[in-house]
């Protein structure tokens, strides 16, 4: 006889949360998700023979499995669990510019420290004293108490107060966070866990509004695009990867499981339980 089980109904109308496990024991965790598509395929070799219209026999020849996730929030982390990197925080040198004012002492004052000799203005020189054509720099180095500046001094006659002066330069960044890539580095592998809430029909006053989660469990995956950006004006930019499964060489076979959690009446986890816990 069959048995009705509400509580395997509802409706998924909402991004999961994510949970990244790099094969290196790093875990990234993302729960401002755009979007997410989990897509499963199935390749097979059909045999056709003898007078039959139909095929013989269909046999199995690939499987895939493959998720395509987006976060709405622009973040390293994803850079960082792609490329199998790690941020590091560190002053770092970058090539800069900007279009600044002459003031009334014929110098442009930079909030920021500069590398030496690397301030670069179209059509003069940086010398060691002002000069006709040639621009003096000095530099304010930063320290802990002491915030870093450069000023840049010209020549009466080559420029006028209130000027607008294109000006390159490498400055420091401070406590930059970076991510490299390197030429020698490969895609991350790991597992993922993706979590969606479910949602109640609305028709059950005793139902919480969420009557469980839908929780995905891939056991190893390989990040198979990595994550880039496109922008427009005024317009929020996102990262996106794909991961697709492998096959994780388990005993049990299992490169995947749906686990379906119910909820409590107000809407909580269920905590309490005598049952025996399997934890794999």
């Amino acid at each position: 006889m069959a048995i009705y089980m509400p509580e395997y109904r509802g409706y998924i109308a909402d991004v999961p949360t994510m949970l990244f496990e790099r094969c290196d024991g790093k875990r990234f965790y993302f729960d401002e998700l755009d979007s997410c598509s989990v897509t499963q395929n199935s390749e097979m070799l059909t045999i056709n023979g003898g007078q039959s219209n139909f095929p013989l026999a269909q046999i199995d020849t690939s499987k895939t499995f493959e998720l395509q996730i987006s976060s709405a929030q622009f973040t390293l982390e994803m850079f960082e669990l792609a490329n199998g990197a790690n941020v590091a925080k560190e002053d770092i040198g970058v090539l800069d510019g900007g279009i600044y004012t002459v003031d009334a002492n014929l110098k442009i004052t930079l909030p920021f420290e500069v590398q030496a000799n690397s301030v670069k203005i179209d059509g003069m020189e940086e010398a060691a004293a002002v000069a006709a054509g040639k621009f003096k720099v000095t530099i304010t180095a930063s320290a802990a108490a002491t915030a870093g500046s450069t000023e840049i001094s010209f020549n009466t006659g080559d420029v006028a107060e209130g000027d607008d002066v294109p000006v390159t330069f490498r400055r420091r960044v401070v406590d930059g966070q970076i991510v490299e890539i390197k030429t020698n580095s490969s895609t991350a592998r790991g597992s993922i866990t993706l979590a969606w809430p479910v949602y109640s029909s609305g028709t059950d006053c005793t139902e919480a509004s969420e009557k469980g989660r839908l929780i995905l469990e891939v056991s190893r995956v390989r990040v198979t695009a990595l994550p880039g950006f496109s922008n427009s004006y005024k317009s929020a930019s996102t990262n996106q990867i794909t991961v697709s499964a492998m096959d994780p060489k388990r005993g049990d076979k299992r490169v995947a499981r749906y686990i379906y959690e119910s909820y409590d009446a107000e809407g909580g986890i269920v905590n309490k339980s005598s049952n025996t816990v399997d934890w794999d």
